[in-house]
């Protein structure tokens, strides 16, 4: 057991350390750059009037975009995650948290969350579990990672092409369907669907209409990409790096995953992550249809900093900006108004 949990130490670190490596992001854009807002050169409005708060289950939160899930279950995690469970309380954001799987295996792991607790009492935080597991997963099980995050909301994270990549990978999706709509009548908060950075089709988030979840996170194609992240943790001998050059840019984009969700009219509500950078990509994915608009790589690196207090509240505050003056810009006083009326058109190349 030891042995086992070194070794998922190591791979978390790894995924900390390549994530922030330019050669983990997609070189196929989230496609945010082919969509322009629709200037409004005369808003009536005044800018202190710009309201960009919502609520989730109750929860008053400060702005519609969160903080995407990243790591869980090591030490370089606990203090990442402390720092942003501080600042999700603070500017009441939702904060999704890492992979929850070694908690399965390690009930100890649990201790992470309820030190975080400790410190971060009214942070909204969601809950995070892959497919794989959930699929393998008796239901008071996973009910079990809920009670222990206090969660407000559950992940479940899809990833085909990085569990293929992964040298301790595990590519066993069948009944994953199924596990989902069984998960949905035993819990008793929301199920987000998310991608992993590879997006989804139209045909398959069709499929998942019907499964009573609350949400899906396309997570498109455009930024952290995890097939890249995996190949860099291979040997150069090893013929999986070979493979997953091949697979470097594998997914469907961001804006792309967004539009496919308006053409089949999900009943679900729609998220977006992938690539999402600043407020105005927070606000683009707003005109396009998403509720909730997640980052990660920027909070990752924030969080890196010398000071990561400062650094995460700084981000926070220009995030805060860039989406209020993308709002007033098109003359809408709050996020809903610029999703209802859908302000936006491609870019003349």
């Amino acid at each position: 057991m030891a042995d086992l949990n070194s070794e998922f130490e190591k791979r978390k670190r790894d995924h900390i350390r390549i994530a922030l490596d330019p050669r983990a992001q997609s070189s196929v854009t989230s496609g945010f750059d082919a969509v322009e807002l629709v200037h409004e050169a005369l808003p009536d409005l005044d800018f202190q009037d710009i309201d960009s708060s919502w609520s989730f289950q109750g929860h008053a939160l400060s702005a519609p975009y969160f903080i995407s899930s990243m790591t869980a279950g090591h030490d370089q995690g606990r203090d990442l995650n402390r720092h942003l469970a501080r600042l999700a309380q603070e500017r009441r954001l939702l904060m999704g948290v890492g992979s929850q799987r070694r908690e399965l295996s390690d009930p100890g792991a649990a201790e992470e969350w309820r030190q975080i607790r400790r410190e971060a009492p009214r942070a909204v935080l969601l809950g995070n579990l892959g497919l794989a597991q959930l699929i393998r997963t008796p239901g008071d099980q996973v009910k079990a990672l809920v009670d222990n995050l206090q969660a407000a909301a559950l992940f479940i994270h899809l990833n085909p092409l990085q569990e293929c990549l992964q040298p301790e990978g595990t590519p066993q999706f069948r009944g994953g369907l199924k596990a989902i709509e069984r998960l949905v009548k035993e819990l008793p908060v929301p199920v987000i669907v998310k991608e992993t950075g590879s997006g989804f089709s139209a045909a398959t988030l069709r499929r998942l209409d019907g499964a009573g979840i609350h949400a899906v996170d396309v997570s498109g194609l455009g930024g952290t990409h995890w097939g890249r992240v995996e190949t860099q943790r291979l040997e150069e001998s090893d013929f999986r790096s070979q493979a997953g050059t091949a697979f470097a840019d594998w997914g469907v984009r961001t804006v792309e995953s967004l539009l496919h969700a308006k053409e089949v009219r999900v009943s679900y509500q729609l998220w977006a992550s992938g690539g999402v950078r600043n407020g105005l990509d927070v606000a683009k994915s707003i005109a396009l249809g998403a509720q909730a608009v997640g980052l990660a790589q920027p909070w990752l690196r924030a969080a890196m900093e010398a000071d990561p207090e400062r650094a995460l509240h700084r981000l926070a505050d220009r995030l805060d900006y860039e989406l209020k003056v993308s709002l007033f810009c098109t003359g809408q006083r709050t996020p809903a108004e610029l999703r209802a009326t859908g302000r936006w058109t491609w870019r003349n190349s």
